[in-house]
Order: C-alpha cells, then sequence, then structure tokens
C-alpha cells in the first residue's frame, strides 16, 4: 500500500498560475472595450434620412441634411430626391449594379446621386470608379460611420430618399435589371 501523499503545486507556483489568469481575463475584457461598435439599427421605409458629410473625390463636400436642403457644393442638387449608392470594389454584386447606376445618372436629372465606398481601402474605391466611369459624386465612407448610422451591413446597398429627406425605399443587394432602380428614381421624381 503506497501511503506517499501527492502534492499539488506550491503556492508560489498557484500565485503565478492565477496571475497568467487573471491577465488573460483582463486582456480579453480590453479587447472587447476596445473593438467595441455600437449595433446597427436598420433604417425603415418612411423613416428620416440622417446628416451626413462626405468628402468627395473631387476634394469638394457633399452635405445632407434631411431638414434642410442636401447639397453638394456647387451642383445645384438642392432640394432633389437623392439615391446613396453604398458599394465595394472587391464585391461583384456592387461591379454588376454599377452600370445601372451610371445609367440612372445619364438619364435622370431630377434626382441626385451619390455613391459611398465602403468596406475597401481609398485607392480600390478609385478604381471602381474609374473602372465604372462613374461621373456622379462619390466619396470614401472609410469608418463606415454613414453606413453604420444608415443600417448599411453589406454591399451594394442601394438606398432612395425623397425630396422630404425621408427613406423611401431600400434595395439590398446586386440590381439584376435596369427597371430595379430606374422605376424606383421614377417613382421618387413623380411624388417630388
Amino acid at each position: 500500500m503506497d501511503t506517499s501523499i501527492e502534492r499539488g503545486a506550491t503556492i508560489s507556483e498557484s500565485f503565478q498560475i492565477n496571475k497568467i489568469i487573471i491577465l488573460v481575463a483582463v486582456a480579453l475584457v480590453l479587447r472587447g472595450i476596445l473593438n467595441y461598435t455600437p449595433p446597427i439599427t436598420p433604417l425603415k421605409v418612411g423613416d428620416k434620412a440622417p446628416n451626413f458629410s462626405l468628402k468627395l473625390v473631387d476634394g469638394t463636400t457633399f452635405n445632407f441634411s434631411p431638414h434642410h436642403a442636401h447639397h453638394h457644393e456647387g451642383s445645384g442638387a438642392d432640394g432633389k430626391p437623392m439615391v446613396m449608392f453604398f458599394y465595394a470594389n472587391w464585391c461583384p454584386c456592387s461591379n454588376a449594379s454599377a452600370q445601372f447606376l451610371k445609367q440612372a445618372s445619364e438619364e435622370f436629372s431630377g434626382v441626385s446621386l451619390i455613391g459611398i465606398g465602403i468596406q475597401d481601402n481609398e485607392i480600390d474605391l478609385s478604381k471602381f470608379l474609374e473602372k465604372h466611369k462613374l461621373k456622379f459624386p462619390a466619396g470614401f465612407d472609410l469608418k463606415q460611420e454613414i453606413a453604420r448610422s444608415y443600417g448599411v451591413t453589406t454591399t451594394p446597398t442601394t438606398i432612395f430618399i425623397n425630396k422630404e429627406g425621408k427613406i423611401d425605399s431600400i434595395f439590398v443587394g446586386k440590381l439584376k435589371k435596369y427597371e430595379e432602380i430606374s422605376e424606383r428614381i421614377q417613382k421618387l421624381i413623380a411624388h417630388g
């Protein structure tokens, strides 16, 4: 019969293990706090569109406030309905949808279009604009502040805002045919 007593960790060894566990726990808590982003609340049709200011690729600023006419410096876009196109260069659906946004920007003068690049770097977002020869105002929401305020979590997302500054409709995903955007723009202009 074995009468030896097994010995556990010494007090000093236990203290070291506890110290490691505490440091790991503190590190995880800090990581959670530092990486926290507020939850995204999607907008609904009829909601007031949030204010935003976006620096455009041409160096000017596009300011939007539903309480005042939105404007792009020097554009005369004041008081028009607006279409916001959230895109990313890496996104195949954004690339497929771009042709329809370009066509709409050339066909409809009664609406302001704005491209908002997200989930990419500035160089890739600029390549997207060049590749698709998009001529409407566009800028980069690199910190995704505008995207979060509009509840945008994926690209492409197209948001239609009426003259009163309210969300008229939201289209999430690839535009498969031109009518998916042109019919919504015609409705915006008709009710304008």
